[in-house]
């Protein structure tokens, strides 16, 4: 299960339609931008979400079900 800072990401993420930039992800979270990179690239490598070389960060079936949404 994800740590809160990163729950708080992946609802971010889910909130924006399933994908969404990582300067989206700070700006919902309102933090900087390394630190809302440095979340994703940890909830990426849990694979609750794919993280992309544009840096778009999209989330997966795992991350869903951390979610409770399915």
């Amino acid at each position: 299960m994800p740590s809160g800072t990163e729950q708080q990401a992946l609802k971010a993420i889910e909130e924006a339609g399933g994908e969404a930039t990582i300067v989206t992800v700070a700006s919902k979270l309102r933090i900087e931008t390394s630190y809302a990179r440095l979340l994703c690239n940890s909830l990426g490598r849990a694979d609750y979400i794919d993280v992309l070389a544009t840096g778009v960060c999209r989330i997966t079936l795992k991350g869903k079900k951390a979610l409770g949404k399915e």
